[in-house]
């Protein structure tokens, strides 16, 4: 009687579904042994198949304390203050090691406004040198550019390739400093399931790369958060995302970007620049106003956009880099009643 209460006390801790399929593994496979022992009075075979009982129940009791995605959210949400915020963000800028600031050329020329056409601008807005290019993680996300269409309506198939690609960023940047200061924040605040290197993975393939449809009619899932973020999108005339300074820099290599001029401008003591400027793409598409962070990793900036999307999504995301306060804000979208990010970028 005692073992079937404690049994019975497990399975409730669990949720319905999960209670239905522990059940059902152990009272179909374990307990009639346990009953057929008992009866021919085989205790050595009883007592091993009370331990087959408790390594099920455990499993599932374990299973169930993960949280869901929406549990994940929420509870980083709820559970990420203003402090974790400025702090975080600190030790994330402090921690990336493969910053590029230092190594390319930032031209920034004349001031321009949203409105103006007029090019204040003769040159290119950076110059980036090719060992740049070869940085370890930089490579990574460089070789992602090619497997989008900028149409928002031009249908996009991921082939096994392009599956690899996702996966070798991922993995790559999961081993940086920036991306190892989110996780370890997730863990801190009680997603314990957040030190599992698969459930690390799991987590930024699903919030960076799970596809969703922008157009109207929702027939075609076209886009995803890397796209928008760290490339650019084409929506009839609109310019969509345009916030990576490494997606900007090769438009402007193969003289499909024309930088205008700079608007505004938000010098990061040496680790980079917050830059707002207005740029033509492909001759005729106008980015009137475009923020985007220059010089920093590609670590670093999914680190503060995953962050931001999770504890302060819809709204600014107050942050700080040695003493130099900016901000970054998000939009988030729901991808089959799974909420991604639309777009992010930083402001201040």
């Amino acid at each position: 009687m005692r073992f079937t209460i404690v049994l019975l006390a497990c399975l409730a801790a669990c949720r319905a579904d999960d209670i239905a399929h522990a059940a059902g593994q152990i009272f179909n496979s374990i307990l009639p042994n346990l009953i057929s022992n008992s009866v021919n009075g085989q205790q050595g075979s009883t007592s091993n198949t009370l331990q087959q009982i408790g390594t099920v129940v455990g499993g599932v009791v374990d299973y169930a304390k993960k949280k869901s995605y929406e549990d994940v959210l929420r509870q980083v949400q709820d559970g990420t203050t203003d402090e974790d915020l400025l702090r975080l963000s600190e030790e994330m800028f402090n921690g990336d090691i493969n910053n590029a600031f230092n190594y390319i050329q930032v031209n920034l020329q004349g001031k321009t406004t949203p409105m103006s056409r007029n090019d204040e601008a003769q040159t290119n807005l950076l110059n980036v040198p090719e060992n740049v290019w070869n940085g370890p993680t930089i490579r990574p996300c460089v070789a992602l550019f090619d497997n989008y269409h900028k149409n928002v309506i031009r249908p996009e198939f991921v082939t096994p390739n392009e599956e690899m690609e996702q996966t070798t960023f991922i993995n790559t940047i999961l081993a940086t400093n920036p991306i190892r200061s989110l996780v370890t924040h997730l863990a801190n605040k009680g997603l314990t399931q957040m030190n599992e290197y698969n459930e690390q993975v799991e987590l930024l393939k699903k919030i960076w790369f799970t596809k969703y449809a922008r157009h109207w009619t929702g027939l075609c899932k076209c886009s995803c958060a890397f796209e928008n973020i760290f490339m650019a999108e084409l929506k009839s005339n609109d310019v969509l995302g345009l916030h990576s300074w490494l997606f900007f820099a090769k438009r402007e290599l193969d003289h499909k970007a024309n930088y205008l001029g700079y608007i505004d401008k938000l010098d990061l003591n040496g680790k980079g620049l917050i830059l707002k400027q207005h740029s033509v793409l492909s001759d005729t598409k106008d980015a009137p106003e475009v923020n985007m962070f220059v010089g920093t990793s590609p670590e670093l900036e999914v680190a503060l956009y995953t962050l931001c999307f999770m504890a302060r999504p819809d709204r600014p995301c107050k942050l700080r880099y040695n003493n130099i306060n900016f901000s970054i804000q998000t939009k988030t979208i729901k991808a089959d009643n799974l909420l991604v990010i639309d777009t992010g970028y930083p402001f201040f």
